[in-house]
């Protein structure tokens, strides 16, 4: 399974599904960001499924996550593909117990790099 490409990524809340940033996959690599954090990470795919390790940095107001305002946190989300949207759940390494729902939604394919 490919997911080279430009995802839009969500947590699910209180209130519903929360926009957190974008991602870019390729290639088993991710970096992603947005208003008051970035990511990096990887990837290994199976099937229709999905294991991502990602490090997010926040800055600026930090949110928490997992109940702590941490600027890095380590989070690995295990994910479904289903077409252009994939489902899963963060949790923290060791700690499957606790776990948030997360969407991403697949936006565009990744633009050609042009050497200058």
């Amino acid at each position: 399974m490919n997911l080279n490409g430009v995802w839009s990524s969500e947590l699910g809340g209180a209130y519903g599904w929360e926009p957190i940033g974008t991602f870019f996959l390729k290639d088993g690599h991710l970096t992603g960001g947005g208003r008051n954090h970035f990511s990096v990470g990887s990837y290994k795919t199976k099937g229709d499924g999905a294991v991502f390790h990602i490090v997010i940095n926040q800055f600026g107001k930090k949110r928490a996550l997992f109940g702590q305002k941490s600027e890095q946190v380590r989070v690995v989300v295990k994910g479904k593909r289903d077409d252009d949207k994939m489902i899963g759940e963060a949790t923290l390494p060791g700690h499957v117990e606790y776990g948030i729902c997360v969407r991403f939604q697949r936006r565009a394919d990744l633009p050609e790099e042009k050497t200058h």
